[in-house]
């Protein structure tokens, strides 16, 4: 039943004429059972699928990564998220996502059980125009009483679609907890930078990038052991 069930979610149609339930008639222990409402017919060598759950599901779309920061040069390209919210439970299975001006498919995911009002992250691979720069360099060192650095970091986030503009975000962990964000530049409004309230290692930058344009944020950082 499980693909049934994602290919109902993956094209977004409902049969009315379906011979299964589309509502629930029990659940055990963390699964669930559908009735089989009327006889179908199915023919040698066929195949018949019947999308029966009319899961409400909202939908959010974005590009993340998360990587290391080390000295030196990095480079890497955005994840595409989409950020799924049903309305009721959805079973573990494949989900297909198509664009619905022109059917395209856009990519195939793994779903796995999701409660109802609860949002799930579906990654679909890289986007190949959307691509990230970071150039990190330590600027002093010091070994006692504690080791610390201090590290100038620059960040550059490339668009090269040309008609669309893309809301990203990059994770970055430093690797060091006591750390302390200190003089920061931006290329405009349009990115950011901050610091996790709990984890000081980790530094979240997002951005709106418009189509054939760069944003940039250059930053220091001092950490300690």
């Amino acid at each position: 039943m499980d693909s049934q069930r994602v290919e109902y979610l993956a094209s977004s149609t409902f049969d009315t004429s379906s011979s299964i339930s589309s509502e629930s008639e029990s659940t055990n222990f963390g699964s669930y059972s559908y009735n089989i409402t009327r006889q179908f017919n199915l023919l040698p060598k066929s195949i018949k699928t019947f999308p029966f759950l009319s899961t409400q599901i909202s939908f959010n779309y974005t590009l993340e990564t998360s990587i290391y920061l080390s000295p030196g040069s990095n480079s890497g390209l955005f994840q595409r998220i989409f950020i799924i919210e049903p309305s009721e439970f959805l079973p573990a299975g494949i989900i297909t996502f198509y664009l619905t001006t022109t059917g395209i498919a856009l990519g195939q995911g793994r779903l796995i059980d999701t409660p109802k009002q609860t949002k799930q992250k579906i990654s679909l691979g890289n986007d190949p125009d959307v691509k990230y720069q970071i150039i990190s360099i330590i600027t002093s060192t010091q070994q006692t009483p504690i080791y610390e650095q201090d590290v100038n970091v620059t960040v550059t986030i490339s668009n090269r679609k040309d008609k669309q503009n893309v809301l990203v975000t990059l994770t970055l962990n430093g690797g060091y907890r006591n750390t302390i964000l200190l003089l920061r530049t931006c290329s405009s409004s349009n990115i950011t930078i901050n610091q996790d309230r709990i984890n000081k290692a980790i530094l979240i930058i997002r951005a709106i990038i418009k189509s054939n344009e760069n944003e940039t944020c250059i930053f220091a950082i001092k950490q300690s052991s």
